[in-house]
């Protein structure tokens, strides 16, 4: 983004038309003038580059456009404090003498002092003395821009820029829908699902402008969704933005299209990292309980009659899910959205709702039955994993109910019971359980396995001529066993480890 007042905008029949930049003369030359400018000027002060960029804006050039330029050019260098001596320590130094100097002589006197304090010449002192000011920082080093793509990513910050006003903004894209969702939940936006139909998604984002509070933030963040829509070749935004101030405030069209052929940065839209620490933190101190259920991210869409929801996260065991939205950016009507789209969940689903205090209500979504866990700072454990401890409790009783009177027959020689259990909608270890209190005649259970007594002949024959863990896990994967462990044991072996490689173990009798 750029500063505010280097927005440049022209508004007609209410609609908004930034001032974006072609990649054509004049404009291009004036780019290429101020990268010429930076190049040339490792070892200068800011203040002296500043001041060449000003005899440019003089030539009759948008000081605002001259400024934005510079601004993206400022954040390509390098610019160092150029001083021996810390100049704060310096200040303190000088200033601690006495105040105030009224004649040239004590003034020389005070410098050279501090010099003298410092092994420096009295004469650097002055040089040294403000070197921490930005404006006097060093251009020590710049990396150099194209003049096209100096000014494309002036077209694209002008545009966030703009948005930072936006009461709304409108996405439609084509291509790669699922990566442009995941994006606008990892970044924590308001978001509202209009249409998802093949490879195109539809999408309304709460802007900043809406926002009751922590709008810099919330701005930031749609800032960063903008390069990945113009990331896809056909896409279209629409916005409200607001302008005007002290009561005579004014909501202007904006719309832009793929169609336009404005010059934006060539982008891929990669893996956006959790852009909430709250979540990432939770993420991370679940998987490190290593409990029975899979924590998925973003586990995909459902629908409701009050709109689409992506639920943060899913807990997964066995087929179960138990699902978790972590409250970020509300605003009131936005928080009414969620709790319908709540209220309306299709039967059968479990959901918690982690609610940040400072946000919201916990008792609005108690209201809509659901599981609610209230935070300060981060999603607390505890009360989690007692909802799923909870909840595990509860599937095994049931799985236990629904098998009871279960009379297994397998028909192969090998039976995975990991997929057999996926199929019944029950919990492995539950399928296992019940079907060790009673085996099918004429099958071992092994592990996850029920192997007939016609493969385990096989399989001992295989262990008699072979002693090698690698060969026997080829020879025991090829008749459909991939977890040789278990059915190892349930045939009275075990491994002897010489090492860490497979290679170097061998296989003994117990």
């Amino acid at each position: 983004m750029l500063p505010s007042e280097l927005l440049v905008a022209k508004v007609k029949g209410g609609r908004i038309y930034p001032g974006y930049l072609s990649p054509d003369a004049p404009e291009r030359t004036l780019a290429a003038r101020l990268i010429s400018l930076y190049s040339k000027s490792p070892g200068k002060k800011k203040s002296e580059i500043s001041e060449a960029a000003k005899e440019i804006e003089s030539e009759g050039n948008d000081f605002r456009v001259v400024r934005g330029l510079c601004t993206l050019l400022d954040r390509r260098s390098v610019f160092e404090v150029r001083s021996p001596v810390d100049p704060q320590v310096l200040r303190e130094k000088v200033f601690e003498q006495g105040a105030p100097v009224l004649d040239e002589g004590k003034r020389w006197e005070v410098l050279s002092n501090a010099a003298a304090n410092f092994g420096v010449n009295p004469e650097d002192v002055l040089n040294y003395l403000w070197a921490d000011l930005p404006e006097e920082r060093v251009l020590a080093s710049f990396c150099e821009p194209t003049p096209d793509s100096l000014l494309a990513s002036y077209n694209l910050s002008m545009t966030q820029t703009l948005l930072f006003r936006a009461t709304f903004l409108g996405i439609s894209v084509k291509g790669n829908p699922r990566a442009m969702l995941r994006a606008v939940k990892r970044l924590g936006l308001m978001y509202s699902i209009r249409a998802v139909e093949g490879d195109s998604v539809s999408i309304t984002v709460e802007g900043p402008a809406s926002m009751i509070k922590l709008t810099e933030r919330y701005g930031t963040s749609l800032a960063k969704l903008l390069p990945l829509v113009l990331e896809s070749k056909d896409w279209e935004i629409r916005s409200q933005i607001s302008r005007g101030q002290f009561g005579r405030k004014r909501l202007l069209d904006f719309h832009l299209s793929s169609s336009d052929g404005v010059l934006f940065p060539e982008v891929r839209i990669q893996d956006v990292e959790y852009d909430s620490s709250v979540e990432e933190s939770f993420a991370r101190r679940f998987r490190a309980m290593e409990t029975k259920w899979n924590l998925l991210r973003e586990p995909g869409l459902i629908e409701t009659p009050a709109g689409i929801l992506i639920p943060d996260f899913a807990f997964e065991m066995g087929g179960h899910r138990i699902y978790l939205e972590v409250v970020g950016f509300w605003t009131p009507e936005y928080l009414e959205k969620k709790i319908s789209k709540l209220n309306s969940l299709p039967p059968g689903l479990a959901f918690v709702v982690a609610v940040n205090r400072s946000l919201a209500s916990a008792d609005r979504f108690r209201g809509a039955g659901l599981n609610v866990v209230e935070f300060d700072h981060e999603v607390p454990l505890r009360p989690i994993l007692e909802l799923l401890e909870a909840a595990e409790k509860s599937i095994l009783e049931e799985e236990s109910k629904k098998l009871r009177n279960l009379e297994f027959e397998p028909t192969a020689d090998v039976v995975d019971l990991m997929e057999t259990a996926v199929g019944m909608g029950v919990s492995c270890e539950t399928l296992i359980g019940r079907i060790g209190e009673s085996p099918p005649k004429g099958y071992l259970l092994a592990g996850k396995y029920l192997i007939s007594e016609r493969m385990v002949s096989e399989l001992l024959s295989i262990l008699s001529s072979e002693r090698s863990l690698s060969a026997v896990e080829k020879r025991f994967k090829a008749l459909g066993i991939k977890d040789v462990f278990p059915v190892l044991d349930g045939l009275g072996y075990s491994v002897k480890w010489a090492g860490l490689s497979p290679e170097s173990a061998e296989i003994v009798k117990k």
